[in-house]
């Protein structure tokens, strides 16, 4: 075989399987990527989304978790709906069109919590499959930078509260404050430990029966009297239950009961009548004649009492005017006077005079 034949030869046997290694390496991704195959026959879904966040055109489609194809374009809707405003086509194997079917439900899934975003489609078990070109229903799950942001402030509040506790624990360790006092000023634990030994001298001295507890706890006497009260009460009631004294009679005869109804009764009776306005308590609680007349008396009195305030009248003369006063105690006076010269010298007065003619 001559050197130049040898040479094209080897360059095509080159050739040959540069061509098998990439069409191998084109099987191989293919297949990485969630391809059914080269010959598999393919139909198209849309799906329809308010955004398309990390969702990338080539990102795998899955039915229950299963690759079935790929997103070959993502593009704005032609509706106003907001929750329609994402147009997405779905690259589907048709050896799973009858497993999608008008109760399968589309969302976008995410391979970890921060991987690579895939529509999943659940297994439909109800109505007809779709057809090619035929719209799945989505639901919508939170987006992740929502939840990442949200996530992010959660932190931040966290390491807020981490730093406002480190500085409330420092000044717990620095003794201050209250919980700070509790913990490290010994104070409490005296004053503790001074009222648990008060609490001990206590209870020894009730335990040797010294002061009101101890006797309560070791003298007997208190006891036997309550006993002897107890007694006494049984014996009380024992009476009582065999009709002797008074509270029995009134517990057991019927006559006391009778008198007492009979008593409410015209008890009632009477209050009925004062409400209706008969008898005399009745006229004073509903006659209005007799509040005028009070009314009308009272008022005479004001009157009398401030004419006696002005001085005006007898009464007012004598509780305003100063004049018979005086003229009383110069009464008074002379009357003394004359009683005591009377005293002295009665013949002065009680002499009698006999004339004859």
């Amino acid at each position: 075989m001559p050197q130049h034949e040898r040479v094209q030869w080897a360059q095509l046997r080159v050739g040959i399987m540069v061509i098998v290694s990439l069409i191998v390496f084109a099987i191989a991704i293919f297949f990485i990527s969630g391809q059914a195959g080269f010959f598999t026959r393919h139909y198209t879904l849309k799906a329809y989304l308010s955004s398309a966040g990390e969702l990338r055109e080539g990102a795998q489609v899955r039915l229950a978790g299963i690759g079935v194809g790929n997103v070959v374009r993502i593009g704005i809707s032609p509706f106003d709906d907001r929750r329609r405003a994402v147009e997405v086509d779905l690259n589907i194997a048709r050896t799973f069109q009858k497993q999608i079917r008008s109760d399968s439900v589309a969302s976008v899934e995410t391979v970890g919590l921060l991987g690579d975003s895939y529509v999943d489609i659940t297994r439909g078990t109800a109505g007809p499959a779709k057809e090619d070109g035929g719209e799945v229903r989505t639901a919508e799950k939170a987006d992740i930078a929502a939840v990442m942001q949200n996530t992010n402030e959660v932190i931040m509040n966290l390491n807020n509260l981490s730093s406002k506790l480190d500085d409330i624990t420092s000044q717990i360790q620095a003794g201050k404050g209250s919980m700070g006092k509790l913990l490290y000023d010994d104070t409490l634990y005296r004053k503790m430990d001074a009222t648990v030994s008060g609490a001990q001298a206590l209870i020894d001295r009730a335990n040797r029966g010294e002061g009101t507890v101890g006797k309560l706890m070791a003298d007997d006497t208190l006891y036997n009297r309550g006993v002897s009260t107890l007694d006494r009460l049984n014996q009380v009631i024992d009476q009582v239950q065999h009709g002797d004294g008074s509270l029995a009679k009134f517990i057991s005869d019927p006559s006391a009961f009778n008198n007492l109804n009979r008593l409410m009764t015209n008890g009632n009776t009477l209050i009925d009548g004062i409400n209706q306005g008969h008898g005399t308590l009745g006229k004073l609680a509903k006659d209005e004649q007799l509040y005028d007349r009070m009314n009308s008396t009272l008022s005479h009195v004001d009157t009398i009492t401030a004419r006696i305030d002005q001085g005006q009248g007898t009464l007012g003369k004598l509780s305003t005017d100063a004049t018979l006063f005086n003229n009383l105690s110069a009464s008074s006076q002379s009357l003394k006077d004359f009683l005591a010269d009377f005293r002295k010298d009665p013949k002065k007065y009680l002499s009698i005079k006999l004339h004859i003619f």
